[in-house]
């Protein structure tokens, strides 16, 4: 009896060829990705702080109606200050800093205006280490909020956040909190156009 030649039985797998094909298209779609999730990033740093810029007003409003006390909301350019106004001296409820700046560009609050919607044509608010003081005057860039919720001379603040890391015709460069003055009433994400 004659026997048959055996077939040899190929192994499974890929080759080399193959799997160096896989990766290169992995690297390739690596490359194309990087740039497009750092924008991104940067463009949430601002969404983000316009969020935080709001929930911390939002935040003074019911801490000065449930302690029945006046709540400063002291904005600087790259910090939120929030005082109870006491005697002698304001006592420091929280301070909340921004995002971490890429250089000298950061998502910075541009200004803090108080009955006037008109937007700043350039960055106004510095940041300053000197202790409040509530009296005579307010400062101008204090949001006081009375015992019943509302700001203290019922006047409507709007704040503009800039973020600096995108050019300034990009959707999410430019944020606007506003805080009515009656109700306190805090809205966030609004859309502006800043330089």
């Amino acid at each position: 009896m004659l026997s048959r030649p055996r077939r040899e039985r190929r192994e499974a797998g890929f080759t080399l060829t193959e799997t160096m094909v896989v990766v290169v298209i992995l690297g390739l779609l690596a490359a194309v990705a990087t740039p497009l999730l750092s924008r991104d990033n940067r463009a949430r740093r601002g969404r983000d702080w316009a969020k935080v810029v709001a929930q911390t007003l939002q935040r003074a409003r019911y801490q000065a109606m449930a302690d029945r006390a006046t709540v400063h909301v002291l904005i600087y350019r790259s910090r939120i200050d929030v005082y109870e106004q006491a005697t002698p001296t304001p006592l420091l409820l929280s301070s909340t800093p921004g995002p971490l700046a890429a250089g000298t560009q950061t998502v910075a609050i541009w200004n803090a205006v108080e009955n006037s919607a008109t937007p700043p044509t350039a960055a106004v608010l510095v940041d300053s280490t000197t202790p409040p003081s509530f009296s005579p005057a307010l400062p101008a860039n204090d949001i006081a909020f009375s015992a019943l919720g509302s700001t203290s001379d019922n006047g409507s603040w709007w704040i503009y956040i800039r973020n600096e890391l995108l050019p300034s015709g990009h959707p999410d460069a430019s944020f606007l909190v506003t805080v009515q003055g009656l109700t306190g009433f805090v809205t966030a994400n609004n859309k502006v156009t800043l330089p």
